[in-house]
């Protein structure tokens, strides 16, 4: 069984279903109770902050954040994760300028998983496996 941890731009591309083939492949392993995909609680501020900011074609954007969040509650798919303590350890001495990536490579680092992302600053993180192509 294989967890894998999804960033910001993953889960906008897996709500479009615009996802790549390996990162595509995770998120059925996981669809099939082969694993499982945590969601940082950065990733769901960040995303609905980037959403209520306009940044996304999203019509209604406080009643489609409302409706995201139902279906990741109600979701065995989805885990909303909080980064644990000895994350922060981690995440003191990463050289990723950006908060948000920060705390993501030091979630994943952390609880040794994988990360769904296509973000050049994580994919620079030392031992950090990252899936989407």
């Amino acid at each position: 069984m294989t967890d894998f941890l999804m960033d910001t731009v993953a889960l906008v591309h897996y709500l479009e279903d615009n996802l790549p083939r390996s990162a595509e492949s995770a998120v059925d392993q996981a669809e099939r109770g082969k694993g499982s995909l945590l969601l940082p609680q950065i990733v769901l501020g960040e995303f609905i902050y980037i959403t209520l900011k306009g940044r996304l074609n999203i019509p209604n954007p406080i009643s489609s954040i409302g409706q995201i969040i139902d279906q990741l509650r109600g979701s065995p798919l989805f885990s909303i994760s909080s980064m644990p303590l000895e994350a922060w350890d981690i995440f003191t001495q990463l050289k990723v300028p950006e908060l948000h990536d920060r705390m993501i490579a030091a979630e994943a680092l952390a609880r040794d998983l994988p990360v769904i992302s296509n973000d050049p600053s994580l994919a620079s993180v030392k031992d950090l496996k990252i899936i989407w192509k």
